[in-house]
């Protein structure tokens, strides 16, 4: 059982770390030939009732940093706001999270959002997962707008 663990493991990660085409990776979305792209801005998301508002007409979501499977507590430090959709993303990451726990390749996690100007949406999720001190942290960034 533990082989086919960690065969699958591999296998998702080997499969998330197919390259994107350049414009997907660059954050655009999918267009019709002619449109132009539009790219997510939450620069004017700047207060926590803004992002409230937003999550109440659908277009945030309200998702807790440390995630509540790995102890985080629903505090409003450890409460951030993401596009809907994000996610799944999100919840992409933390799976592959918790299998490298399972297979104790991970012991500890240190989580860095990162913001563009005094936006209150990260741009950027980074999950710094460290284990054996003699290897190097594995690091996996969800990029969010």
């Amino acid at each position: 059982m533990h082989h086919v663990r960690l065969a699958l493991l591999r296998a998702m990660l080997a499969a998330a770390m197919i390259a994107l085409p350049a414009d997907l990776a660059a954050g655009s979305a999918a267009t019709a030939p002619g449109d132009k792209a539009m790219l997510m801005d939450f620069s004017h998301v700047t207060s926590r009732a803004r992002a409230e508002a937003l999550v109440k007409r659908g277009e945030l979501v309200k998702i807790r940093l440390l995630p509540k499977r790995f102890g985080g507590p629903n505090a409003p430090e450890n409460t951030s706001y993401v596009p809907a959709g994000t996610e799944v993303a999100l919840d992409f990451a933390h799976d592959r999270i918790a299998g490298l726990v399972d297979i104790k390749a991970v012991d500890r996690m240190t989580i860095k959002p990162e913001y563009r100007g005094k936006s209150k949406v990260p741009a950027a999720i980074t999950y710094i997962c460290h284990g054996a001190a003699d290897k190097p942290p594995i690091t996996i960034t969800v990029n969010i707008w």
